[in-house]
């Protein structure tokens, strides 16, 4: 009961004793003890010795720990003792003694069960990783596990093997993890490769089967699944397996469906067979292997087959028929093309009759009347040739005078273009002018009209004086073409002084330079280059036509020298564009594993970075750059797309954890004031159990955590306030009821049935207090006993109080400072001599204030005693 009254004293006594006692001890101690007390060094050095002999027999030690006259030896021997178990021995038998070698019996037991712990939890971290090891294949999950408890270990408990075999276990574990990952991943890119290319190999047997490849295309794709199959990785993958058997089925599929297609092309197209032939090809065409479970492959090849069957038929008769009419065609096409070429003879006639060309249409005329010669017309065209020789002969009668009169016309027309030539004129109309009048002229000559030396001159002269401006604006041309030429003719040879420049040659002894040109310098030379050509123009009009002409032309130059750096920039655009494909196809293939490891976002960063060195080291064309730029950023947006849906499923996973926490601590926090102490207990283990058994959360939240120990510790300070009210009511239960005993003790009657009633109605009076009153409040009211048993009734109950107040700290009347003294020597002698623990336990407390309650007739002066004992009792349950 009065566990929670006193405080101790750091050397174990209660504190008003701690209080009083020393200086009363201090005072009444005779001088022969202090002076047997073994001080000297010699002695200490005898018992140091005698601890040092006991070694390690822990039940000697611990007897030395109980004779050893100082505290310092006492506290070498408990130090030496090496079991828990004396250890433990040792914290009961000083917990009340002497708190300090309490204090180091416990810490050196804790430390010892510490050093146990660590040790056992080391073995059974080693066995447990030695077990992973042994596993296939090993739980990340486990070996984080166990690492973190071997990191939540103090190595300084430990022996020295033991962190050195961890340590070697741990190398081997995460050996064998990421030669597990690496199995994993080149098992996933062999079966990627493997797919991709039966893929293919699939697809080229249907077009193969169709016809629409040959048969050599299929070489190449089984050529690679070969060399895919040689580089199997050694794993025990189910997919490896079932992609090794698949192949192998696909190589044999390929294989017959290759025969067929090769047998199917061999046979003759186009041409007519006789039926040996056709009956031969039938019996080779079934001695090729079959196409076991390949249905559609067998059926399209098959419908080839019949389909040239069917066909050799059918030309069969359509030969027949071709020789049949191919005569009779032969005939009439014959006869339509001499009946066309006399329709054609005629129409130009007739066309040169309509433009006036005399000459012309007499020499046609001619030819029409060979034509006639054994032939036989129509009367339509016969109708048409009688009126181009009447028109003939008439032409010839008109054209003797008509000729000079044109030809005069000519020379003042051409005049009139002499005399325009002196001013502004447009250089292409003036042009054309003077060329239409020379064909005019031209024309006369055709119709056969008369001319002279003197007209012809006048025409000739003028028209040289007119073309005067035509032929400066010539020149210019001609000279304009020069210096496109000449500027062309220095880009070229700039093109090859910068081939010379970023690809000097390398004599045949001495090795190539390993050192690559500037490919960005060399693609901007070559668009700065483009730009600068297609500014000169058209090539074909803006340069002379010869320099367009032969081996040497400026084309062929221009583009033999772009060529001499395209070629080597082309190359290396396609080094470049394989580089940035291969970083799209490793950012796939990252996206395709386990987007959640640790390092994923290192390797996408590497690969951003090594994308970002190649881009800057080479740009590809606009179209290349930004396309491939797209399937890279997916493939890396992916990732993070992945990355970003994990992490908002663990926040969601850890919101629900903490809300459910937070629940708890909502309900230990609306626990009312008016709750009786057991719902508050209640509400603590419910509060208690939930937290323990919640889901532990990844990052525990601080802020969370000390709500919870508030409204615990609310709880448990509403627990300790309801304690101390109830320690507070029993006392003044317990002073009603010794009021109601004396009120009892002195009643002159028998009648107590007004004191009942007061005395049914006390509560909170412990059971142990409400039995020691029950007797005297329902004992005789008159003092019966004899005179010698009042004397030992004052006797027990003046010990009682006189205990009670040494051990209170209350001082003691001044008629019982003897006994006080009495008192303490005799503690003090027991103490000494080892024989019984020092008073001062509640359970000694408990026992005197028993006593002193059932004392019955206490005189004034007892009754004051124990009140004082009860008030200093109550101010120490308040405290």
């Amino acid at each position: 009961m009065f566990e929670r009254l006193f405080k101790k004293t750091p050397r174990g006594e209660p504190a008003g004793q701690a209080r009083h006692g020393a200086a009363q001890v201090e005072a009444t101690q005779p001088k022969q003890v202090a002076s047997s007390l073994p001080d000297d060094a010699q002695h200490s050095e005898t018992w140091r010795a005698r601890i040092a002999a006991a070694g390690a027999d822990d039940a000697a030690l611990l007897q030395l720990a109980r004779e050893a006259p100082g505290v310092e030896l006492k506290i070498v021997a408990l130090e030496a003792l090496t079991q828990e178990d004396a250890l433990k021995q040792a914290m009961r038998e000083f917990r009340e003694r002497d708190k300090r070698l309490y204090r180091t019996a416990k810490l050196r037991c804790e430390a010892m069960r510490d050093q146990r712990l660590a040790r056992s939890e080391a073995h059974s971290l080693i066995a447990e990783a030695r077990t992973l090891l042994e596993q296939a294949q090993i739980p990340a999950n486990r070996l984080v596990e166990v690492d973190q408890r071997w990191r939540a270990l103090n190595s300084g408990q430990l022996d020295a093997a033991l962190p050195q075999q961890f340590a070697d276990l741990s190398a081997q574990l995460s050996a064998k993890v990421r030669a597990h990952g690496e199995r994993v991943r080149a098992a996933g890119l062999w079966v990627h490769a493997i797919d991709g290319a039966a893929g293919e190999t699939a697809a080229m047997l249907s077009a193969v089967a169709r016809g629409d490849a040959a048969p050599a295309a299929l070489e190449t794709l089984l050529a690679n699944l070969t060399q895919l199959l040689g580089v199997a990785p050694e794993s025990s993958d189910s997919r490896c397996s079932e992609r090794i058997e698949r192949v192998e089925r696909q190589r044999g599929l390929a294989a017959a469906v290759a025969q067929r297609a090769t047998f199917l092309q061999a046979l003759p197209a186009g041409e007519r067979i006789d039926q040996t032939s056709d009956n031969a090809a039938v019996e080779g065409w079934r001695t090729l292997p079959e196409l076991a479970g390949e249905e559609p492959l067998r059926a399209i090849l098959a419908q080839r087959f019949d389909d040239w069957r069917a066909a050799n038929i059918e030309a069969r008769k359509r030969a027949h028929d071709a020789r049949r009419s191919a005569k009779h065609a032969q005939r009439e096409q014959n006869d339509r093309q001499r009946i066309d070429n006399l329709h054609g003879r005629i129409e130009a006639a007739e066309a040169a009759h309509a433009e006036g060309r005399v000459a012309e249409l007499a020499d046609l005329l001619t030819a029409i009347e060979q034509a006639l010669k054994g032939s036989r017309i129509d009367a339509a065209l016969t109708q048409r040739v009688e009126v181009l020789r009447r028109e003939h002969a008439r032409l010839e009668d008109w054209k003797r005078w008509s000729g000079g009169l044109g030809r005069e016309q000519l020379v003042a027309d051409a005049q009139a273009l002499q005399r325009l030539a002196g001013g502004k004129v447009d250089i292409k109309a003036h042009g054309d002018a003077i060329n239409k009048l020379r064909e005019r002229w031209k024309e006369l000559d055709k119709l056969g009209g008369a001319s002279n030396q003197s007209l012809w001159q006048s025409f000739d002269g003028a028209l040289k004086a007119a073309y005067e401006p035509v032929a400066a604006h010539v020149d210019k041309l001609k000279q304009a073409r020069l210096d496109n030429l000449a500027a062309r003719e220095q880009i070229v040879a700039q093109l090859a002084q910068a081939a010379t420049q970023y690809f000097p040659p390398t004599p045949e002894d001495i090795a190539p330079a390993a050192a690559q040109p500037d490919w960005r310098a060399v693609a901007r030379t070559l668009e700065q280059t483009r730009i600068a050509w297609q500014k000169l123009g058209p090539v074909e009009h803006t340069i002379p036509r010869a320099a367009l002409q032969g081996e040497t032309a400026l084309t062929a130059r221009y583009a033999a020298a772009m060529q001499a750096l395209e070629e080597p920039l082309n190359r290396a655009y396609d080094s470049a564009r394989a580089q940035r494909e291969k970083l799209v196809r490793t950012a796939g293939a990252l996206g395709a594993g386990d987007v959640s490891a640790r390092d994923v976002v290192d390797k996408v960063r590497k690969l951003q970075s090594q994308w970002q060195a190649a881009a800057k080291a080479l740009p590809l064309p606009r179209r290349d750059e930004n396309a491939l730029w797209l399937a890279f950023k997916q493939a890396t947006d992916a990732i993070f797309s992945a990355r970003d849906a994990a992490r908002s499923a663990q926040e969601a996973e850890s919101s629900a954890q903490i809300k459910a926490r937070e629940e708890i601590v909502d309900r230990l926090a609306a626990v009312p004031v008016s709750a009786s102490a057991a719902e508050i207990k209640r509400a603590l283990a419910d509060a208690d159990s939930a937290w323990r058994t919640g889901t532990a959360l990844a990052k525990p939240l601080q802020g969370l955590n000390a709500r919870y120990d508030a409204a615990r510790d609310a709880c448990a300070r509403r627990l300790s306030e309801l304690a101390a009210h109830a320690a507070q009511a029993r006392f003044d239960a317990l002073t009603a009821a010794l009021a109601l005993c004396h009120e009892r003790e002195t009643l002159a009657t028998d009648d107590m049935s007004g004191l009942e009633s007061r005395w049914t109605a006390i509560a909170a009076l412990p059971p142990a207090w409400a039995a020691a009153l029950q007797t005297r409040f329902t004992g005789p009211p008159q003092p019966a006993p004899d005179l010698a048993s009042s004397n030992a009734a004052q006797q027990t109950l003046s010990d009682a109080l006189l205990n009670l107040e040494a051990l209170c700290g209350i001082d003691s009347p001044s008629e019982f400072l003897a006994a006080r003294q009495a008192l303490k020597m005799r503690a003090l002698k027991l103490a000494m001599e080892g024989r019984q623990a020092p008073a001062g336990k509640p359970a000694d407390i408990e026992a005197w204030l028993l006593k002193a309650l059932a004392s019955t007739r206490p005189d004034a002066l007892s009754r004051e005693r124990l009140a004082k004992v009860i008030a200093a009792l109550r101010l120490a349950a308040a405290r």
